[in-house]
């Protein structure tokens, strides 16, 4: 959408965007609902290092070689995140790694698919783990792997990416079959693959979200929430890196606009990891309108299907909580977030979006996204949300 659409307000933190054709309804709005992960909390150095981190200690595991953190770049996650498929961080690492592992050379896929062959049906992803980072240390095959497959192999996952959609790991599956999958082979050894990572698996059960979880988390964080002694990590967790956003007095604010209680969050993110970094501020929001991860993989069990983002299942859900409402606002910083919204209004047509940029790893491209997708409303932060409604309510345009 052109810029000549949008009314455009500026801030200190940057320039506001509000869709001319959305003002009459914005100016109903009596409801917001926020995403957590980077509107209300700034996540920079909390899961983008989390994914780096989990993602190179697995690989480092797996192929018996030295694999820096630094090798995952916040662009590369970027490149993932907006393809609109995942919101889900242990997605991201699950695409990193199967496109990694399916890039190595035949003869030491060969040697992995025999190591995991050797270890069978281990439960414990710990355990599993360190056999396969036990046998990768001493097999002899795996010394032809060289320094520089890795910067090789980061360059082509730059372009992978470019292959994926809102499909998420369905997208990372179908593409790498569809590139390796003429060879029998390599069919079997993305099978064992998955299944040695229990990749769909939850934490305690899966490699990569049990080693994830215990990096972000840390370990007295890890084992409150998941109720597990951790293993892969005994120290602090990345969640300490985590800053507010949000202000008391901006949640106070659109409180008082609103006339009532009408805020909601919907997030990927656990609560107890939500409420670690939120403290005393959950309270201000409607508890009737909180959902997040628990309650959506709680339906999803029930109901037995996907009702992860860009599903717009938590974002409804979260509304129900208002009860009437004339019109709501999801505020959100992705193409995911986006999508989900998309999504809810085609079934809600109460629904508008808000896109919130400053706290993205890459700020003008994210702007620029969500210009394009013609968003109904796009902000530095979720801190100006409340001028922009007064601003709106107060004037004629």
């Amino acid at each position: 959408m052109s810029r000549e659409g949008y009314l455009i307000l500026n801030f200190d933190g940057g320039k506001a965007y509000v869709r001319k054709d959305r003002i009459s309804r914005i100016k109903m709005v009596d409801g917001i609902i926020f995403d957590c992960d980077g509107v209300l909390i700034d996540i920079r150095e909390s899961y983008n290092r989390a994914i780096s981190k989990s993602a190179a200690y697995i690989l480092a595991g797996m192929t018996g070689r030295s694999v820096p953190e630094s090798l995952i770049s916040d662009e590369i996650i970027h490149l993932f995140r907006r393809t609109g498929g995942f919101n889900n961080d242990w997605d991201t690492v699950y695409g990193i790694l199967m496109f990694m592992l399916s890039r190595l050379p035949k003869e030491i896929r060969r040697c992995l698919e025999e190591l995991m062959e050797k270890i069978g049906n281990e439960e414990s992803p710990f355990k599993r783990f360190m056999l396969i980072k036990d046998y990768a240390k001493r097999e002899s095959q795996m010394c032809i792997l060289k320094e520089e497959f890795f910067a090789e192999s980061i360059k082509a996952l730059r372009d992978f990416t470019k292959l994926l959609d809102f499909t998420g790991r369905e997208s990372v599956d179908k593409n790498l079959l569809r590139i390796y999958g003429s060879d029998g082979n390599f069919q079997r050894f993305y099978s064992l693959l998955k299944r040695f990572l229990h990749s769909t698996g939850d934490v305690g059960k899966s490699i990569i979200s049990t080693v994830f979880e215990e990096f972000f988390c840390g370990a007295s964080l890890f084992e409150k929430v998941y109720g597990i002694t951790p293993q892969f990590n005994n120290g602090s967790g990345l969640i300490e890196n985590e800053r507010l956003i949000v202000q008391s007095e901006t949640l106070d604010s659109l409180i008082s606009i609103l006339g009532k209680r009408n805020l909601g969050i919907t997030s990927g993110s656990r609560r107890k990891s939500a409420e670690h970094i939120l403290g005393d501020l959950i309270e201000k929001f409607n508890p009737k309108a909180l959902v997040f991860a628990e309650s959506v993989e709680m339906a999803e069990r029930s109901m037995k299907k996907a009702l992860k983002k860009p599903h717009p299942f938590s974002l409804l859900k979260a509304a129900e909580g208002f009860g009437e409402f004339s019109f709501l606002i999801y505020v959100g910083d992705s193409m995911e977030d986006a999508i989900m919204a998309s999504e809810a209004a085609n079934l809600n047509g109460r629904v508008l979006f808000a896109g919130v940029y400053r706290y993205t790893s890459f700020e003008e491209e994210t702007l620029r996204i969500f210009l394009d997708h013609g968003c109904d409303m796009i902000l530095p932060t979720v801190n100006e949300l409340p001028l922009i409604l007064k601003e709106l309510r107060r004037k004629e345009y």
